[in-house]
């Protein structure tokens, strides 16, 4: 009986419930993607993503990481959204890793690759990045970021989706960064754990929880008793008033 009351009382409670703020947040994401597409589709502009390499192309230092990060953050920040990680909380993955003395990482979701860039610097010279992208462009885009910071040498960068790729993987892995579709999250997760994909121990650091209310997610990392789960209110990225967070747990088994 106290087991089980112990267990409903980890349920998730999300930090803020989606309220006004989260929820205009999400509306303006929407809003930003709407316009972008209008443009891109009257070819008024590039997509965003090929201004992007643009920029990094004519403005970065090679071989130098932050200064990539600095002008997609730059970019995300003046002229529209961009679904990396973001400053913010990119200080917290890159701290994550560290922590973790992870050396076998998981990427889920690469979009531009500023997040494997973070990653990537932040890694042993032992350490290895195995990441999956489902978006064929974003990918090549990502790995030319990748190659420009000098990052390319420890990582290695699979197109597809995650449910198809995860089965063909072979190593286990210590640190999982999970920023891809949504209603994957949970899946993907379950999918890891079958597969034998998660050592004892391995972090697992799942963005945007609270700016896609991804209750199925939480309640399963903290009602688990797999799992022990912490929360980090932060804000989205890009942004000074929308709430987000995001949730690190441990794999006990």
């Amino acid at each position: 009986m106290n087991s089980t009351k112990n267990k409903l009382n980890k349920k998730s409670k999300m930090p803020f419930n989606i309220n006004r703020k989260s929820f205009l947040g999400v509306l303006s994401l929407a809003y930003q993607e709407i316009i972008d597409s209008f443009l891109t589709k009257t070819k008024i502009k590039k997509p965003k993503e090929e201004e992007v390499l643009d920029l990094v192309r004519l403005k970065a230092t090679k071989n130098d990481p932050k200064s990539i990060l600095k002008i997609i953050d730059a970019y995300a920040y003046r002229k529209t959204f961009l679904m990396n990680i973001g400053d913010q909380k990119g200080l917290l993955l890159e701290q994550a890793i560290k922590d973790s003395n992870a050396k076998n990482i998981l990427e889920l979701g690469v979009y531009l690759g500023y997040s494997s860039i973070r990653i990537l610097n932040s890694l042993r010279e032992d350490s290895k990045l195995t990441s999956i992208e489902a978006n064929e462009k974003f990918a090549r885009i990502a790995k030319e970021h990748i190659s420009i910071a000098g990052l390319s040498k420890n990582h290695d960068l699979k197109i597809g989706t995650s449910s198809n790729l995860i089965t063909e993987l072979n190593d286990p892995f210590d640190f999982v960064f999970i920023d891809h579709w949504k209603d994957l999250y949970l899946s993907d997760l379950k999918l890891l754990e079958t597969t034998g994909l998660l050592k004892k121990g391995a972090w697992i650091f799942a963005d945007n929880v609270v700016l896609f209310n991804l209750e199925d997610y939480l309640d399963y990392v903290r009602t688990s008793s797999d799992y022990s789960s912490k929360f980090i209110p932060t804000l989205r990225e890009y942004s000074k008033s929308h709430p987000d967070g995001v949730e690190i747990s441990i794999y006990k088994l």
